[in-house]
């Protein structure tokens, strides 16, 4: 009679590694605080991220950052007293090229970070970035001006050996995660600002140089919206001997010098007091620069040391 027999049949297939997961941790936090309404600026943030490989072999991975607008993006400002509202529109640079901008994922020029991380292991990185305010938006009026929720796009691609990697440029991707945490904030003012004044520094004098005038040259930089007439005042100083500027050392020994609005030293420059304040009629508006002109006319020297003095800077509108 026949015989019979049971058999298992045992199919092996290879075990393939989970795949990669990455996520943001933070997203990009843009402040560009006070301006003059046309004025442009920049400011910089960062997008971090981090990935997961699971249990399996190293695994490379191309983190992918893109956005779901299309620059340039738009900060809107609260109503004004009939409900309208305004737009300030910005763009976003990677920080280390700034040919590639953020956009769409279509857009074929992604920002790209590529990460190794071992088995079960998680690594991190960041986006650097820089988001400017294009100048010329001198229209606009003096407000608050936010994009809340702005949505960014990190996606990735994973792939057991460098070689096999796929770019970012395609727009394809292994995975993707959209979070809203993103934001953009700008405050447009109509009032003035003195943004900087430099050093006057007349470097290192000896006996002999004070036998002839020593001169240097500081800059005074403002910001004040467009068609604003202004006045910038130098006050007398601390050190000053009645109209006299001074500068001093810690024994009190004291050198004479002026400061001037031309490099001829034929205008001085003080405050509203003096009446000799530079009148300024800025028509373009933005950040505008002036030279002080600074002079230490000879003298003998009275004392060794650093000789100083501490300037007040006014600006009226």
């Amino acid at each position: 009679m026949p015989v019979k027999t049971l058999f298992f049949l045992i199919l092996f297939t290879p075990l393939h590694a989970l795949a990669m997961s990455c996520w943001m941790t933070s997203g990009a936090d843009i402040n560009f605080g006070n301006m003059v309404a046309g004025e442009a600026a920049s400011a910089s943030t960062k997008v971090k991220f981090s990935c997961q490989a699971d249990y399996g072999t190293t695994q490379y991975v191309n983190v992918c950052l893109s956005s779901t607008d299309t620059p340039p993006f738009q900060m809107m400002s609260v109503g004004d007293d009939q409900g309208k509202q305004y737009t300030l529109l910005f763009r976003i640079f990677s920080a280390t090229d700034r040919a590639q901008e953020l956009s769409l994922p279509t857009s074929g020029n992604l920002m790209q970070q590529t990460l190794v991380a071992a088995s079960n292991t998680t690594v991190s990185g960041s986006f650097p970035l820089i988001a400017t305010l294009p100048g010329g938006q001198s229209q606009l009026p003096a407000r608050s001006y936010f994009k809340y929720n702005m949505d960014l796009r990190i996606a990735w691609h994973s792939a057991s050996s460098q070689g096999t990697l796929k770019s970012c440029q395609d727009g394809s991707a292994d995975g993707e995660q959209i979070q809203g945490s993103s934001r953009a904030e700008a405050t447009l003012t109509d009032g003035c600002f003195i943004q900087r004044v430099t050093p006057l520094n007349f470097g290192t004098l000896t006996s002999s140089a004070t036998l002839s005038a020593s001169r240097s040259t500081a800059t005074l930089t403002a910001r004040c919206p467009a068609g604003t007439a202004f006045s910038l005042g130098l006050s007398t100083g601390a050190h000053a001997s009645g109209n006299q500027r001074q500068v001093c050392n810690n024994a009190g020994q004291c050198l004479r010098y002026g400061l001037w609005q031309d490099a001829s030293a034929t205008q001085s420059w003080g405050d509203q007091s003096s009446g000799s304040t530079m009148n300024v009629s800025n028509e373009q508006g933005g950040t505008q620069s002036y030279s002080i002109y600074g002079v230490v006319p000879a003298q003998p020297l009275t004392g060794t040391g650093e000789f100083s003095d501490d300037v007040v800077v006014t600006l009226t509108y």
